[in-house]
């Protein structure tokens, strides 16, 4: 059911999303991202350089056929966990692929990620992979919040998107989380007043409980916003992530030294690293980026 889940969702990307993805695995590298991510460190602005270099590469997608995107797409988290490119001839071979690419991603995780390791140790989760990646991704979106103290306006933002998100529950559900919290009703206000007294984590590790996978956009909004950086379209934890992988070559300690031995050994490690602690959350955004007005048209990435 996972890569069936994948390959529906993969197929009814929205194609700014499908675009952006397939730049930030296909044409993103430590080297590229060197001058931006100096401007950034240098600027005084909350715009994201590097963030801007990525969506530059994907506007030269523009005019690129859909159908040639979400198999690159494929083909690009195939290749990063070693996976053999096949034919697409029948619906089944493309399930096939994303199944085989969750349960790769999943078990690199488990072996090359303490943090995810811990996770699946002291949570309740039967190992399916699908499930255990992504509220892992959740729970970290949580973490990078921390004690974050708000203003007020970023108090009133999250309590608004958080009682937007509600309303567009089910009853049921809405009741649930009501419980959860301690609340008689989910309003702006009662949210903020519970993120004031219990803090942010606690508040949304409730709501995730609940929602679970529902949450994550509204989740990854928030985050976002908090930071009040402009133009980060991955959450925030993965752009930092990202951005410390480039300062370890930025540093001039490793890159001089690794210029006179022969540097692109490192480069090539470090890109590596940087595409598979960011292949988790481009799942995330295949899975939570389709458009739900319409059915998958399974016939546009099979082979003729």
């Amino acid at each position: 059911m996972s890569g069936l889940n994948m390959a529906e969702s993969l197929l009814l990307m929205e194609k700014d999303s499908l675009r952006f993805n397939y730049a930030l695995l296909h044409d993103s590298n430590i080297l590229k991202m060197l001058l931006p991510f100096a401007k950034e460190k240098l600027s005084k602005s909350k715009k994201s350089e590097i963030m801007e270099m990525i969506n530059d590469e994907a506007n030269k997608y523009k005019y690129t056929p859909t159908p040639q995107l979400k198999r690159g797409l494929l083909k690009e988290l195939g290749d990063l966990y070693n996976i053999p490119h096949r034919e697409y001839v029948v619906k089944q071979d493309i399930v096939d692929q994303c199944e085989r690419i969750i349960d790769r991603m999943f078990l690199d995780m488990k072996s090359s990620n303490k943090k995810f390791k811990a996770f699946l140790n002291n949570s309740n989760l039967s190992e399916n992979p699908l499930d255990a990646i992504t509220k892992y991704q959740m729970m970290n979106l949580i973490e990078s919040i921390g004690d974050h103290k708000f203003d007020p306006r970023q108090m009133k933002e999250v309590g608004d998107s958080l009682e937007e998100f509600f309303n567009d529950l089910p009853e049921t559900q809405q009741k649930r989380i009501a419980e959860k919290l301690g609340i008689n009703n989910i309003t702006s206000s009662s949210i903020q007043q519970l993120i004031a007294t219990n803090g942010t984590a606690v508040v949304f590790a409730a709501i995730v409980q609940v929602a679970g996978f529902a949450f994550y956009t509204t989740l990854t909004s928030v985050v976002a916003g908090i930071f009040g950086f402009v133009g980060i379209t991955l959450p925030f934890v993965f752009y930092t992530t990202m951005t410390s992988l480039v300062a370890v070559v930025a540093n001039p300690l490793i890159f001089l030294p690794a210029l006179l031995i022969g540097g692109s050994f490192l480069l090539h490690k470090q890109n590596i690293k940087m595409k598979k602690a960011i292949s988790p959350v481009v799942l995330m955004q295949i899975l939570t980026s389709a458009d739900s007005g319409k059915e998958p048209e399974w016939e546009e990435i099979l082979n003729g």
